[in-house]
């Protein structure tokens, strides 16, 4: 079974036709099923027909698509493959529009935000942002230099994070922390010299600054933050995972909020 409009569907492998484009693909019974679950916009669902007739899970995901009056194409196994990235195919493909999230929304909600400096691997961006949904964040915003948003890997790491949790790639960092200035929202940067992060009080809006995995966080930024926080380690360690760092100070900052 040929596939309408394969050639531009193949096309979005490529991170330059997805930014013209503004859209995505999605891989995969799970995060499928997030996307109908958070009613994300879908232009359409691809399904293996082989797998339907295998697989009960993917039947129910293709009468929900039907339900939700998603358009749905049906292909064989081996088109399949050609329009998946992963090795091992689970039988569905969804093109998915890049969201367009309201920012000044975003800014103003009393619950933290997440500033991220240059995060080069695509496992930890998608990480921290799952993290960072399930910890009540408000908002992410990706400096220039950041691994893309909507690279395969990003978007499978999420497990569906990526649908519902407003994030800014090719952030203005400098400019908008100065808008945060202004606006009296505190800055806190981890440094490993910073406040050890059990002693921080309870902050309910506040933006949190991380940075790169190897050089951490451009120095024209670290001028800008108002609190230094830290994660104390037990010797010989000296570091932490990017992406368990962040969830450990998001989850500090959540308990704040309950206070």
């Amino acid at each position: 079974m040929p596939v309408k409009g394969a050639k531009k569907i193949l096309a979005l492998k490529r991170r330059r036709v997805r930014e013209a484009e503004r859209k995505y693909l999605v891989e995969g019974m799970r995060l499928c099923e997030e996307a109908i679950a958070s009613q994300a916009p879908i232009d359409q669902l691809i399904f293996c027909h082989e797998s339907l007739d295998r697989s009960d899970r993917l039947e129910r995901l293709f009468q929900s698509a039907i339900q939700q009056q998603v358009p749905i194409q049906q292909t064989n196994r081996r088109a399949m493959q050609g329009m998946c990235e992963t090795q091992t195919p689970q039988g569905v493909l969804g093109v998915v529009p890049m969201p367009d999230w309201d920012r000044q929304k975003v800014l103003t909600q009393n619950a933290p935000l997440l500033l991220l400096d240059r995060i080069a691997d695509p496992g930890n961006l998608g990480m921290i942002l799952r993290t960072a949904e399930a910890s009540g964040t408000a908002g992410v915003f990706l400096s220039h230099g950041s691994v893309e948003l909507f690279n395969p890997k990003v978007v499978r790491s999420t497990m569906g994070a990526i649908f519902r949790l407003p994030v800014f790639p090719k952030t203005d960092l400098p400019a908008l922390l100065k808008a945060l200035q202004k606006q009296n929202t505190p800055i806190l940067m981890a440094h490993m010299e910073g406040t050890p992060y059990s002693e921080l009080p309870p902050m309910k809006q506040v933006a949190l600054l991380l940075g790169n995995e190897a050089f951490g966080v451009d120095p024209v930024l670290i001028q800008q933050a108002n609190q230094t926080v830290s994660i104390p380690m037990a010797p010989p360690v000296d570091s932490l995972n990017i992406a368990v760092a962040t969830g450990i100070l998001l989850y500090k900052l959540h308990e704040g909020r309950q206070t």
